[in-house]
């Protein structure tokens, strides 16, 4: 438990907690990729069995923890809750993998305008560590400027990972839903998010 987060009575599986395993983590429907390599998150070995570098996975199992501790989760194996671990799994990817112009134009963006000088330095932990909360906050509030999705550059790089601004207003959603929840314990998202980071995979490399 985190100090001053009143925890409800989970819907998730505690493993969600001290370390999910991959079947829950990642169903079938965001595992499959249309790259012909795979994303950071989720390699192959020659016999199949899946591999996950533990940063970017324990990045996305802190950011689903936040959620549940916000209670903001939907019931666990529902194509809601499916929906939102496709999302934080895939928007991971596309800003660790895509070479789309506009998809990196909005990651670099996004921290220039709410980072100045410090921009290159939360770029690169996320480029080495997966989610960030400054990285979480940067690219909400630029995903949810007035022109962002304006023009169909952005749209279009999203495609090959499978989402696009419905996946991102779902993240969105979560997020205010958390940000407000945790106000009123008197915690913000970002002290969090940062306790669940600490508890999950990859955290000593932070």
């Amino acid at each position: 438990m985190i100090h001053g987060v009143e925890r409800r009575q989970s819907q998730w599986p505690q493993p969600l907690v001290v370390g999910l395993s991959l079947s829950v983590l990642f169903p079938a429907i965001v595992l499959s990729q249309p790259r012909p390599e795979a994303p950071p998150l989720v390699t192959q070995s020659a016999g199949q069995s899946l591999r996950t570098p533990s940063p970017y996975v324990g990045s996305v199992m802190a950011l689903l923890a936040t959620f549940e501790d916000a209670g903001v989760l939907p019931p666990e194996g529902t194509p809601q809750a499916n929906g939102i671990i496709k999302a934080a799994i895939q928007f991971q990817s596309a800003f660790l993998k895509s070479h789309h112009p506009a998809v990196q134009q909005f990651f670099v963006q996004a921290h220039r305008v709410k980072f100045g000088t410090r921009a290159g330095e939360v770029e690169d932990s996320f480029r080495q560590r997966g989610w960030s909360a400054d990285t979480i906050d940067a690219v909400i509030e630029a995903g949810q400027a007035e022109n962002a999705w304006s023009g169909p550059g952005l749209s279009e790089g999203l495609r090959e990972f499978n989402i696009g601004q419905s996946d991102f207003d779902v993240l969105a959603q979560l997020y205010q839903r958390s940000t407000a929840a945790f106000a009123i314990q008197g915690k913000t998202f970002q002290e969090v998010y940062t306790q669940r980071r600490r508890e999950m995979p990859g955290a000593k490399s932070e």
